[in-house]
């Protein structure tokens, strides 16, 4: 094992440590039941997460958030009740395509439900639906299938290409990589992870970040998180 692998991966961990002694579990993915999450891992693409909270409520208040019910609907009566997650003609293509496959595994509403499915065979088949790429598949693997499968987003990639753990445009599949690497295959702990870096990325390190006010920047940080880089207003 090389010492930029071992230090990299100590800086993950350490981060994780850092963020969780400061903000405190996240409990993320925010939704009530696995069906809530399911189509919210659609809704979500592209738009600001408060953009979808109002979709989500109406389509629980009519009882349609189960594939078995909104699949029942056409796909422009769906699209008129996602109005407002951004593109929600698209987007009712898209939770279609899934409710569809869902369906087709057994998918009852239950994680249990698809548990003789392997991670893998279930991530490639995600990825071959029509507006499914692979931070959507992974955020159904593990917010709604309880896989261990870590999800990368444009805030992971901030904060690690920021702290020179990365390159700014490090593949998915490499990030992915490096946090299942350091980390134990614990699918609660991933979850966690990642809201804890959602957090941090919108309190702190924004296009414009606040390293004074962030605790990956703090001289009390673990000695493993290497510093935020100078000028990294850029990233």
């Amino acid at each position: 094992m090389n010492s930029d692998r071992i230090t990299r991966e100590g800086a993950l961990r350490g981060i994780y440590r850092c963020l969780f002694g400061r903000l405190g579990p996240q409990g993320w993915w925010p939704g009530e039941t696995a069906n809530e999450v399911l189509v919210g891992c659609v809704l979500a693409q592209n738009t600001r997460w408060s953009r979808v909270v109002p979709v989500i409520a109406g389509l629980r208040q009519r009882g349609l958030l189960a594939p078995s019910e909104f699949m029942k609907m056409g796909e422009d009566e769906l699209a008129h009740l996602l109005r407002g997650s951004g593109t929600y003609r698209r987007k009712a293509r898209y939770v279609r395509n899934l409710g569809a496959y869902m369906l087709s595994r057994g998918w009852n509403g239950s994680p249990g439900s698809m548990a003789g499915h392997e991670t893998a065979e279930l991530r490639k088949e995600l990825l071959e639906l029509k507006g499914i790429g692979p931070e959507t598949a992974d955020c159904i693997l593990l917010y709604v299938l309880d896989r261990p499968v870590f999800v990368i987003d444009a805030y992971t990639r901030r904060i690690l290409s920021r702290h020179a753990l990365c390159r700014p445009r490090e593949s998915y599949s490499a990030l992915q990589q490096m946090f299942q690497t350091a980390l134990p295959p614990d699918s609660r702990m991933y979850g966690e992870y990642h809201g804890l870096l959602v957090a941090a990325a919108k309190r702190w390190c924004r296009p414009r970040p606040r390293c004074d006010r962030c605790p990956l920047a703090d001289d009390q940080m673990p000695g493993d998180i290497p510093p935020p880089a100078e000028g990294c207003r850029s990233g």
